[in-house]
């Protein structure tokens, strides 16, 4: 079996498996117990990402010449706090009948300390035009990695709501840094963060209209639009790509996202008003 991702990453309605704010909500039913040698591992591997995330963003930003390394390292290791606590908080209030985290897990949070350690270079936007090619080959880099968890769970058959969740917020958190690099590299508009404010928007909405966290089926559809999505803002880090081509390649990768997006929640609100 793998884990449970029906899936792929990107910006998408709720799955009705459990949310992030599902993880933090004090009304959700606790599940047994995690095995301790899993929640060990957790926290060790945690534990190490918190360095790794702020030597990475201090490494980095000292390589562009920066100033200010060490305020780069700071945001990293403090996003990678928040990421971590809320990744070991959802271990114990999801059901993850497992007696060891699994590699595809510890994947998905090392995946998550690249993440912060980019998302910490923000704090010094002077660097990311010199970093070029090297900005743009880590962030492909991390987009891979989500490949290798994904063939991780499926070869050692842990599967669990927990790595789901963790999978799918990871991918929402990198969708999210990748379009905040692309603003501060002057490719697009702050109309583009957008596109990673869309899943959190979404969750909150859900509180207000219930129907919106109905599940829905897998899609290839959202697989290749998440594909297309990720690929894309990529691409925007790319020294070569500026100016106008910049400005389309981002206002197409919006609207598409956008439209899939729309298409399912209306597709929910269907759902909710179809008899029976």
């Amino acid at each position: 079996m793998s884990r449970q991702k029906p899936r792929k990453i990107g910006i998408e309605p709720c799955d009705g498996v459990l949310t992030l704010g599902d993880m933090m909500h004090s009304d959700t039913p606790l599940a047994p117990p995690v095995a301790p040698q899993a929640m060990r591992q957790a926290w060790v591997v945690v534990g190490a990402s918190l360095p790794l995330a702020g030597v990475g963003a201090f490494g980095l930003a000292s390589h562009a010449g920066a100033e200010h390394a060490m305020a780069a390292a700071l945001l990293a290791g403090f996003m990678m706090v928040l990421a971590g606590g809320l990744a070991l908080h959802g271990l114990r209030r999801l059901s993850y009948p497992h007696s060891r985290l699994g590699l595809c897990n510890i994947v998905t949070l090392l995946r998550g300390a690249a993440i912060a350690a980019l998302a910490g270079l923000l704090i010094v936007p002077e660097t990311l035009t010199v970093l070029g090619y090297l900005l743009a080959g880590l962030a492909a880099c991390v987009l891979a990695l989500d490949g290798v968890d994904g063939w991780a769970a499926r070869r050692a058959g842990l599967s669990s709501r927990f790595g789901a969740r963790l999978d799918v917020e990871t991918d929402v958190a990198f969708a999210l840094v990748m379009a905040a690099l692309a603003v501060a590299l002057g490719k697009v508009g702050p109309w583009f963060l957008v596109l990673g404010l869309m899943r959190p928007a979404f969750l909150l909405a859900g509180h207000i209209w219930p129907w919106m966290h109905a599940p829905l089926g897998p899609s290839q559809r959202r697989r290749v639009v998440a594909g297309v999505q990720m690929g894309g803002q990529v691409c925007l880090l790319m020294p070569m790509l500026e100016g106008a081509l910049a400005q389309g390649v981002g206002l197409t990768i919006l609207c598409v996202v956008l439209a899939s997006f729309l298409y399912d929640i209306r597709a929910l609100r269907a759902q909710a008003d179809a008899p029976g």
